[in-house]
């Protein structure tokens, strides 16, 4: 596991003992007692490092043995952790295009806050990708709706429309005035 604090929680002291992860009060958790040493830690919980890893590092920080464990024990079953190497099979072949994965980067920080198991919001998205829809009719909006589902990362949108653009087909996101 490489542990990471969910992209979309924002994280932010309440007081000197408190940190607060998530803005919103649907989301909002708060975490304490904090010490500093371990706030500081936080921050290696970004997913570029496993287990052992953040344990050497949590040594060096003169962290008791035993606390990055209980950590992420409790990070974990707050739900504000996910796996940056999780997600089976699919979700690595993901991995592999940083082009697409950065602009589905959106859709994997909410997918974050609506899943629980670790991997799950880059499973997710993967899944997507092997999605076909079809769009009938691609007017005003047919041609916005198609847009959203290829922006969102559907693998294949298949538009179909035997008609003509009009001009009251043309909207903001959809076809332009030109088409």
């Amino acid at each position: 596991m490489h542990p990471m604090v969910k992209p979309a929680l924002r994280r932010g002291w309440r007081d000197l003992n408190t940190v607060q992860f998530g803005m919103t009060p649907a989301h909002a958790l708060t975490l304490g007692p904090v010490d500093t040493a371990t706030g500081s830690f936080l921050d290696l919980l970004n997913g570029t490092r496993g287990l052992d890893l953040l344990r050497e590092e949590a040594r060096r920080m003169d962290l008791p043995e035993g606390h990055v464990d209980r950590l992420v024990r409790r990070l974990s079953r707050a739900g504000l952790l996910d796996d940056s190497r999780g997600g089976g099979p699919a979700a690595e072949t993901l991995r592999k295009k940083p082009e697409v994965l950065d602009r589905l980067r959106p859709d994997l920080a909410s997918l974050a806050l609506t899943t629980s198991g670790p991997g799950d919001p880059l499973r997710r998205l993967a899944a997507r990708r092997s999605m076909r829809v079809q769009v009938r009719g691609a007017g005003r909006v047919g041609a916005a709706l198609a847009a959203l589902l290829s922006g969102a990362g559907v693998g294949e949108v298949d538009v179909r429309d035997l008609g003509q653009v009009e001009p009251w087909d043309v909207v903001p996101g959809g076809l332009p005035a030109e088409a």
